[in-house]
């Protein structure tokens, strides 16, 4: 059981919305822990600059999208991760 939950686009405040709308346009949705992290702003801030960082081709230049998110979803796997 979730001890936050999970901050619904309506919930959402203002500096939250900017996040979440920029989450969409890149990846086509807003992931969980983002939603979770939306409690704090400034943290939801982070984790949307650590994912940018993360996958995004052009930034990195080691590995490609499709990789990179098949890493993540091994990793997912290996710590029992239902996400």
């Amino acid at each position: 059981m979730a001890l936050l939950p999970m901050i619904s686009d309506e919930e959402a405040g203002p500096e939250a919305q900017v996040v979440f709308k920029h989450s969409i346009k890149m990846f086509g949705r807003v992931a969980n822990a983002l939603r979770v992290a939306a409690h704090s702003p400034k943290l939801a801030q982070s984790i949307y600059g650590f994912a940018m960082a993360a996958l995004r081709q052009e930034i990195t230049e080691a590995l490609d999208v499709r990789t990179k998110t098949l890493v993540i979803l091994k990793t997912s796997m290996l710590n029992g991760c239902k996400y």
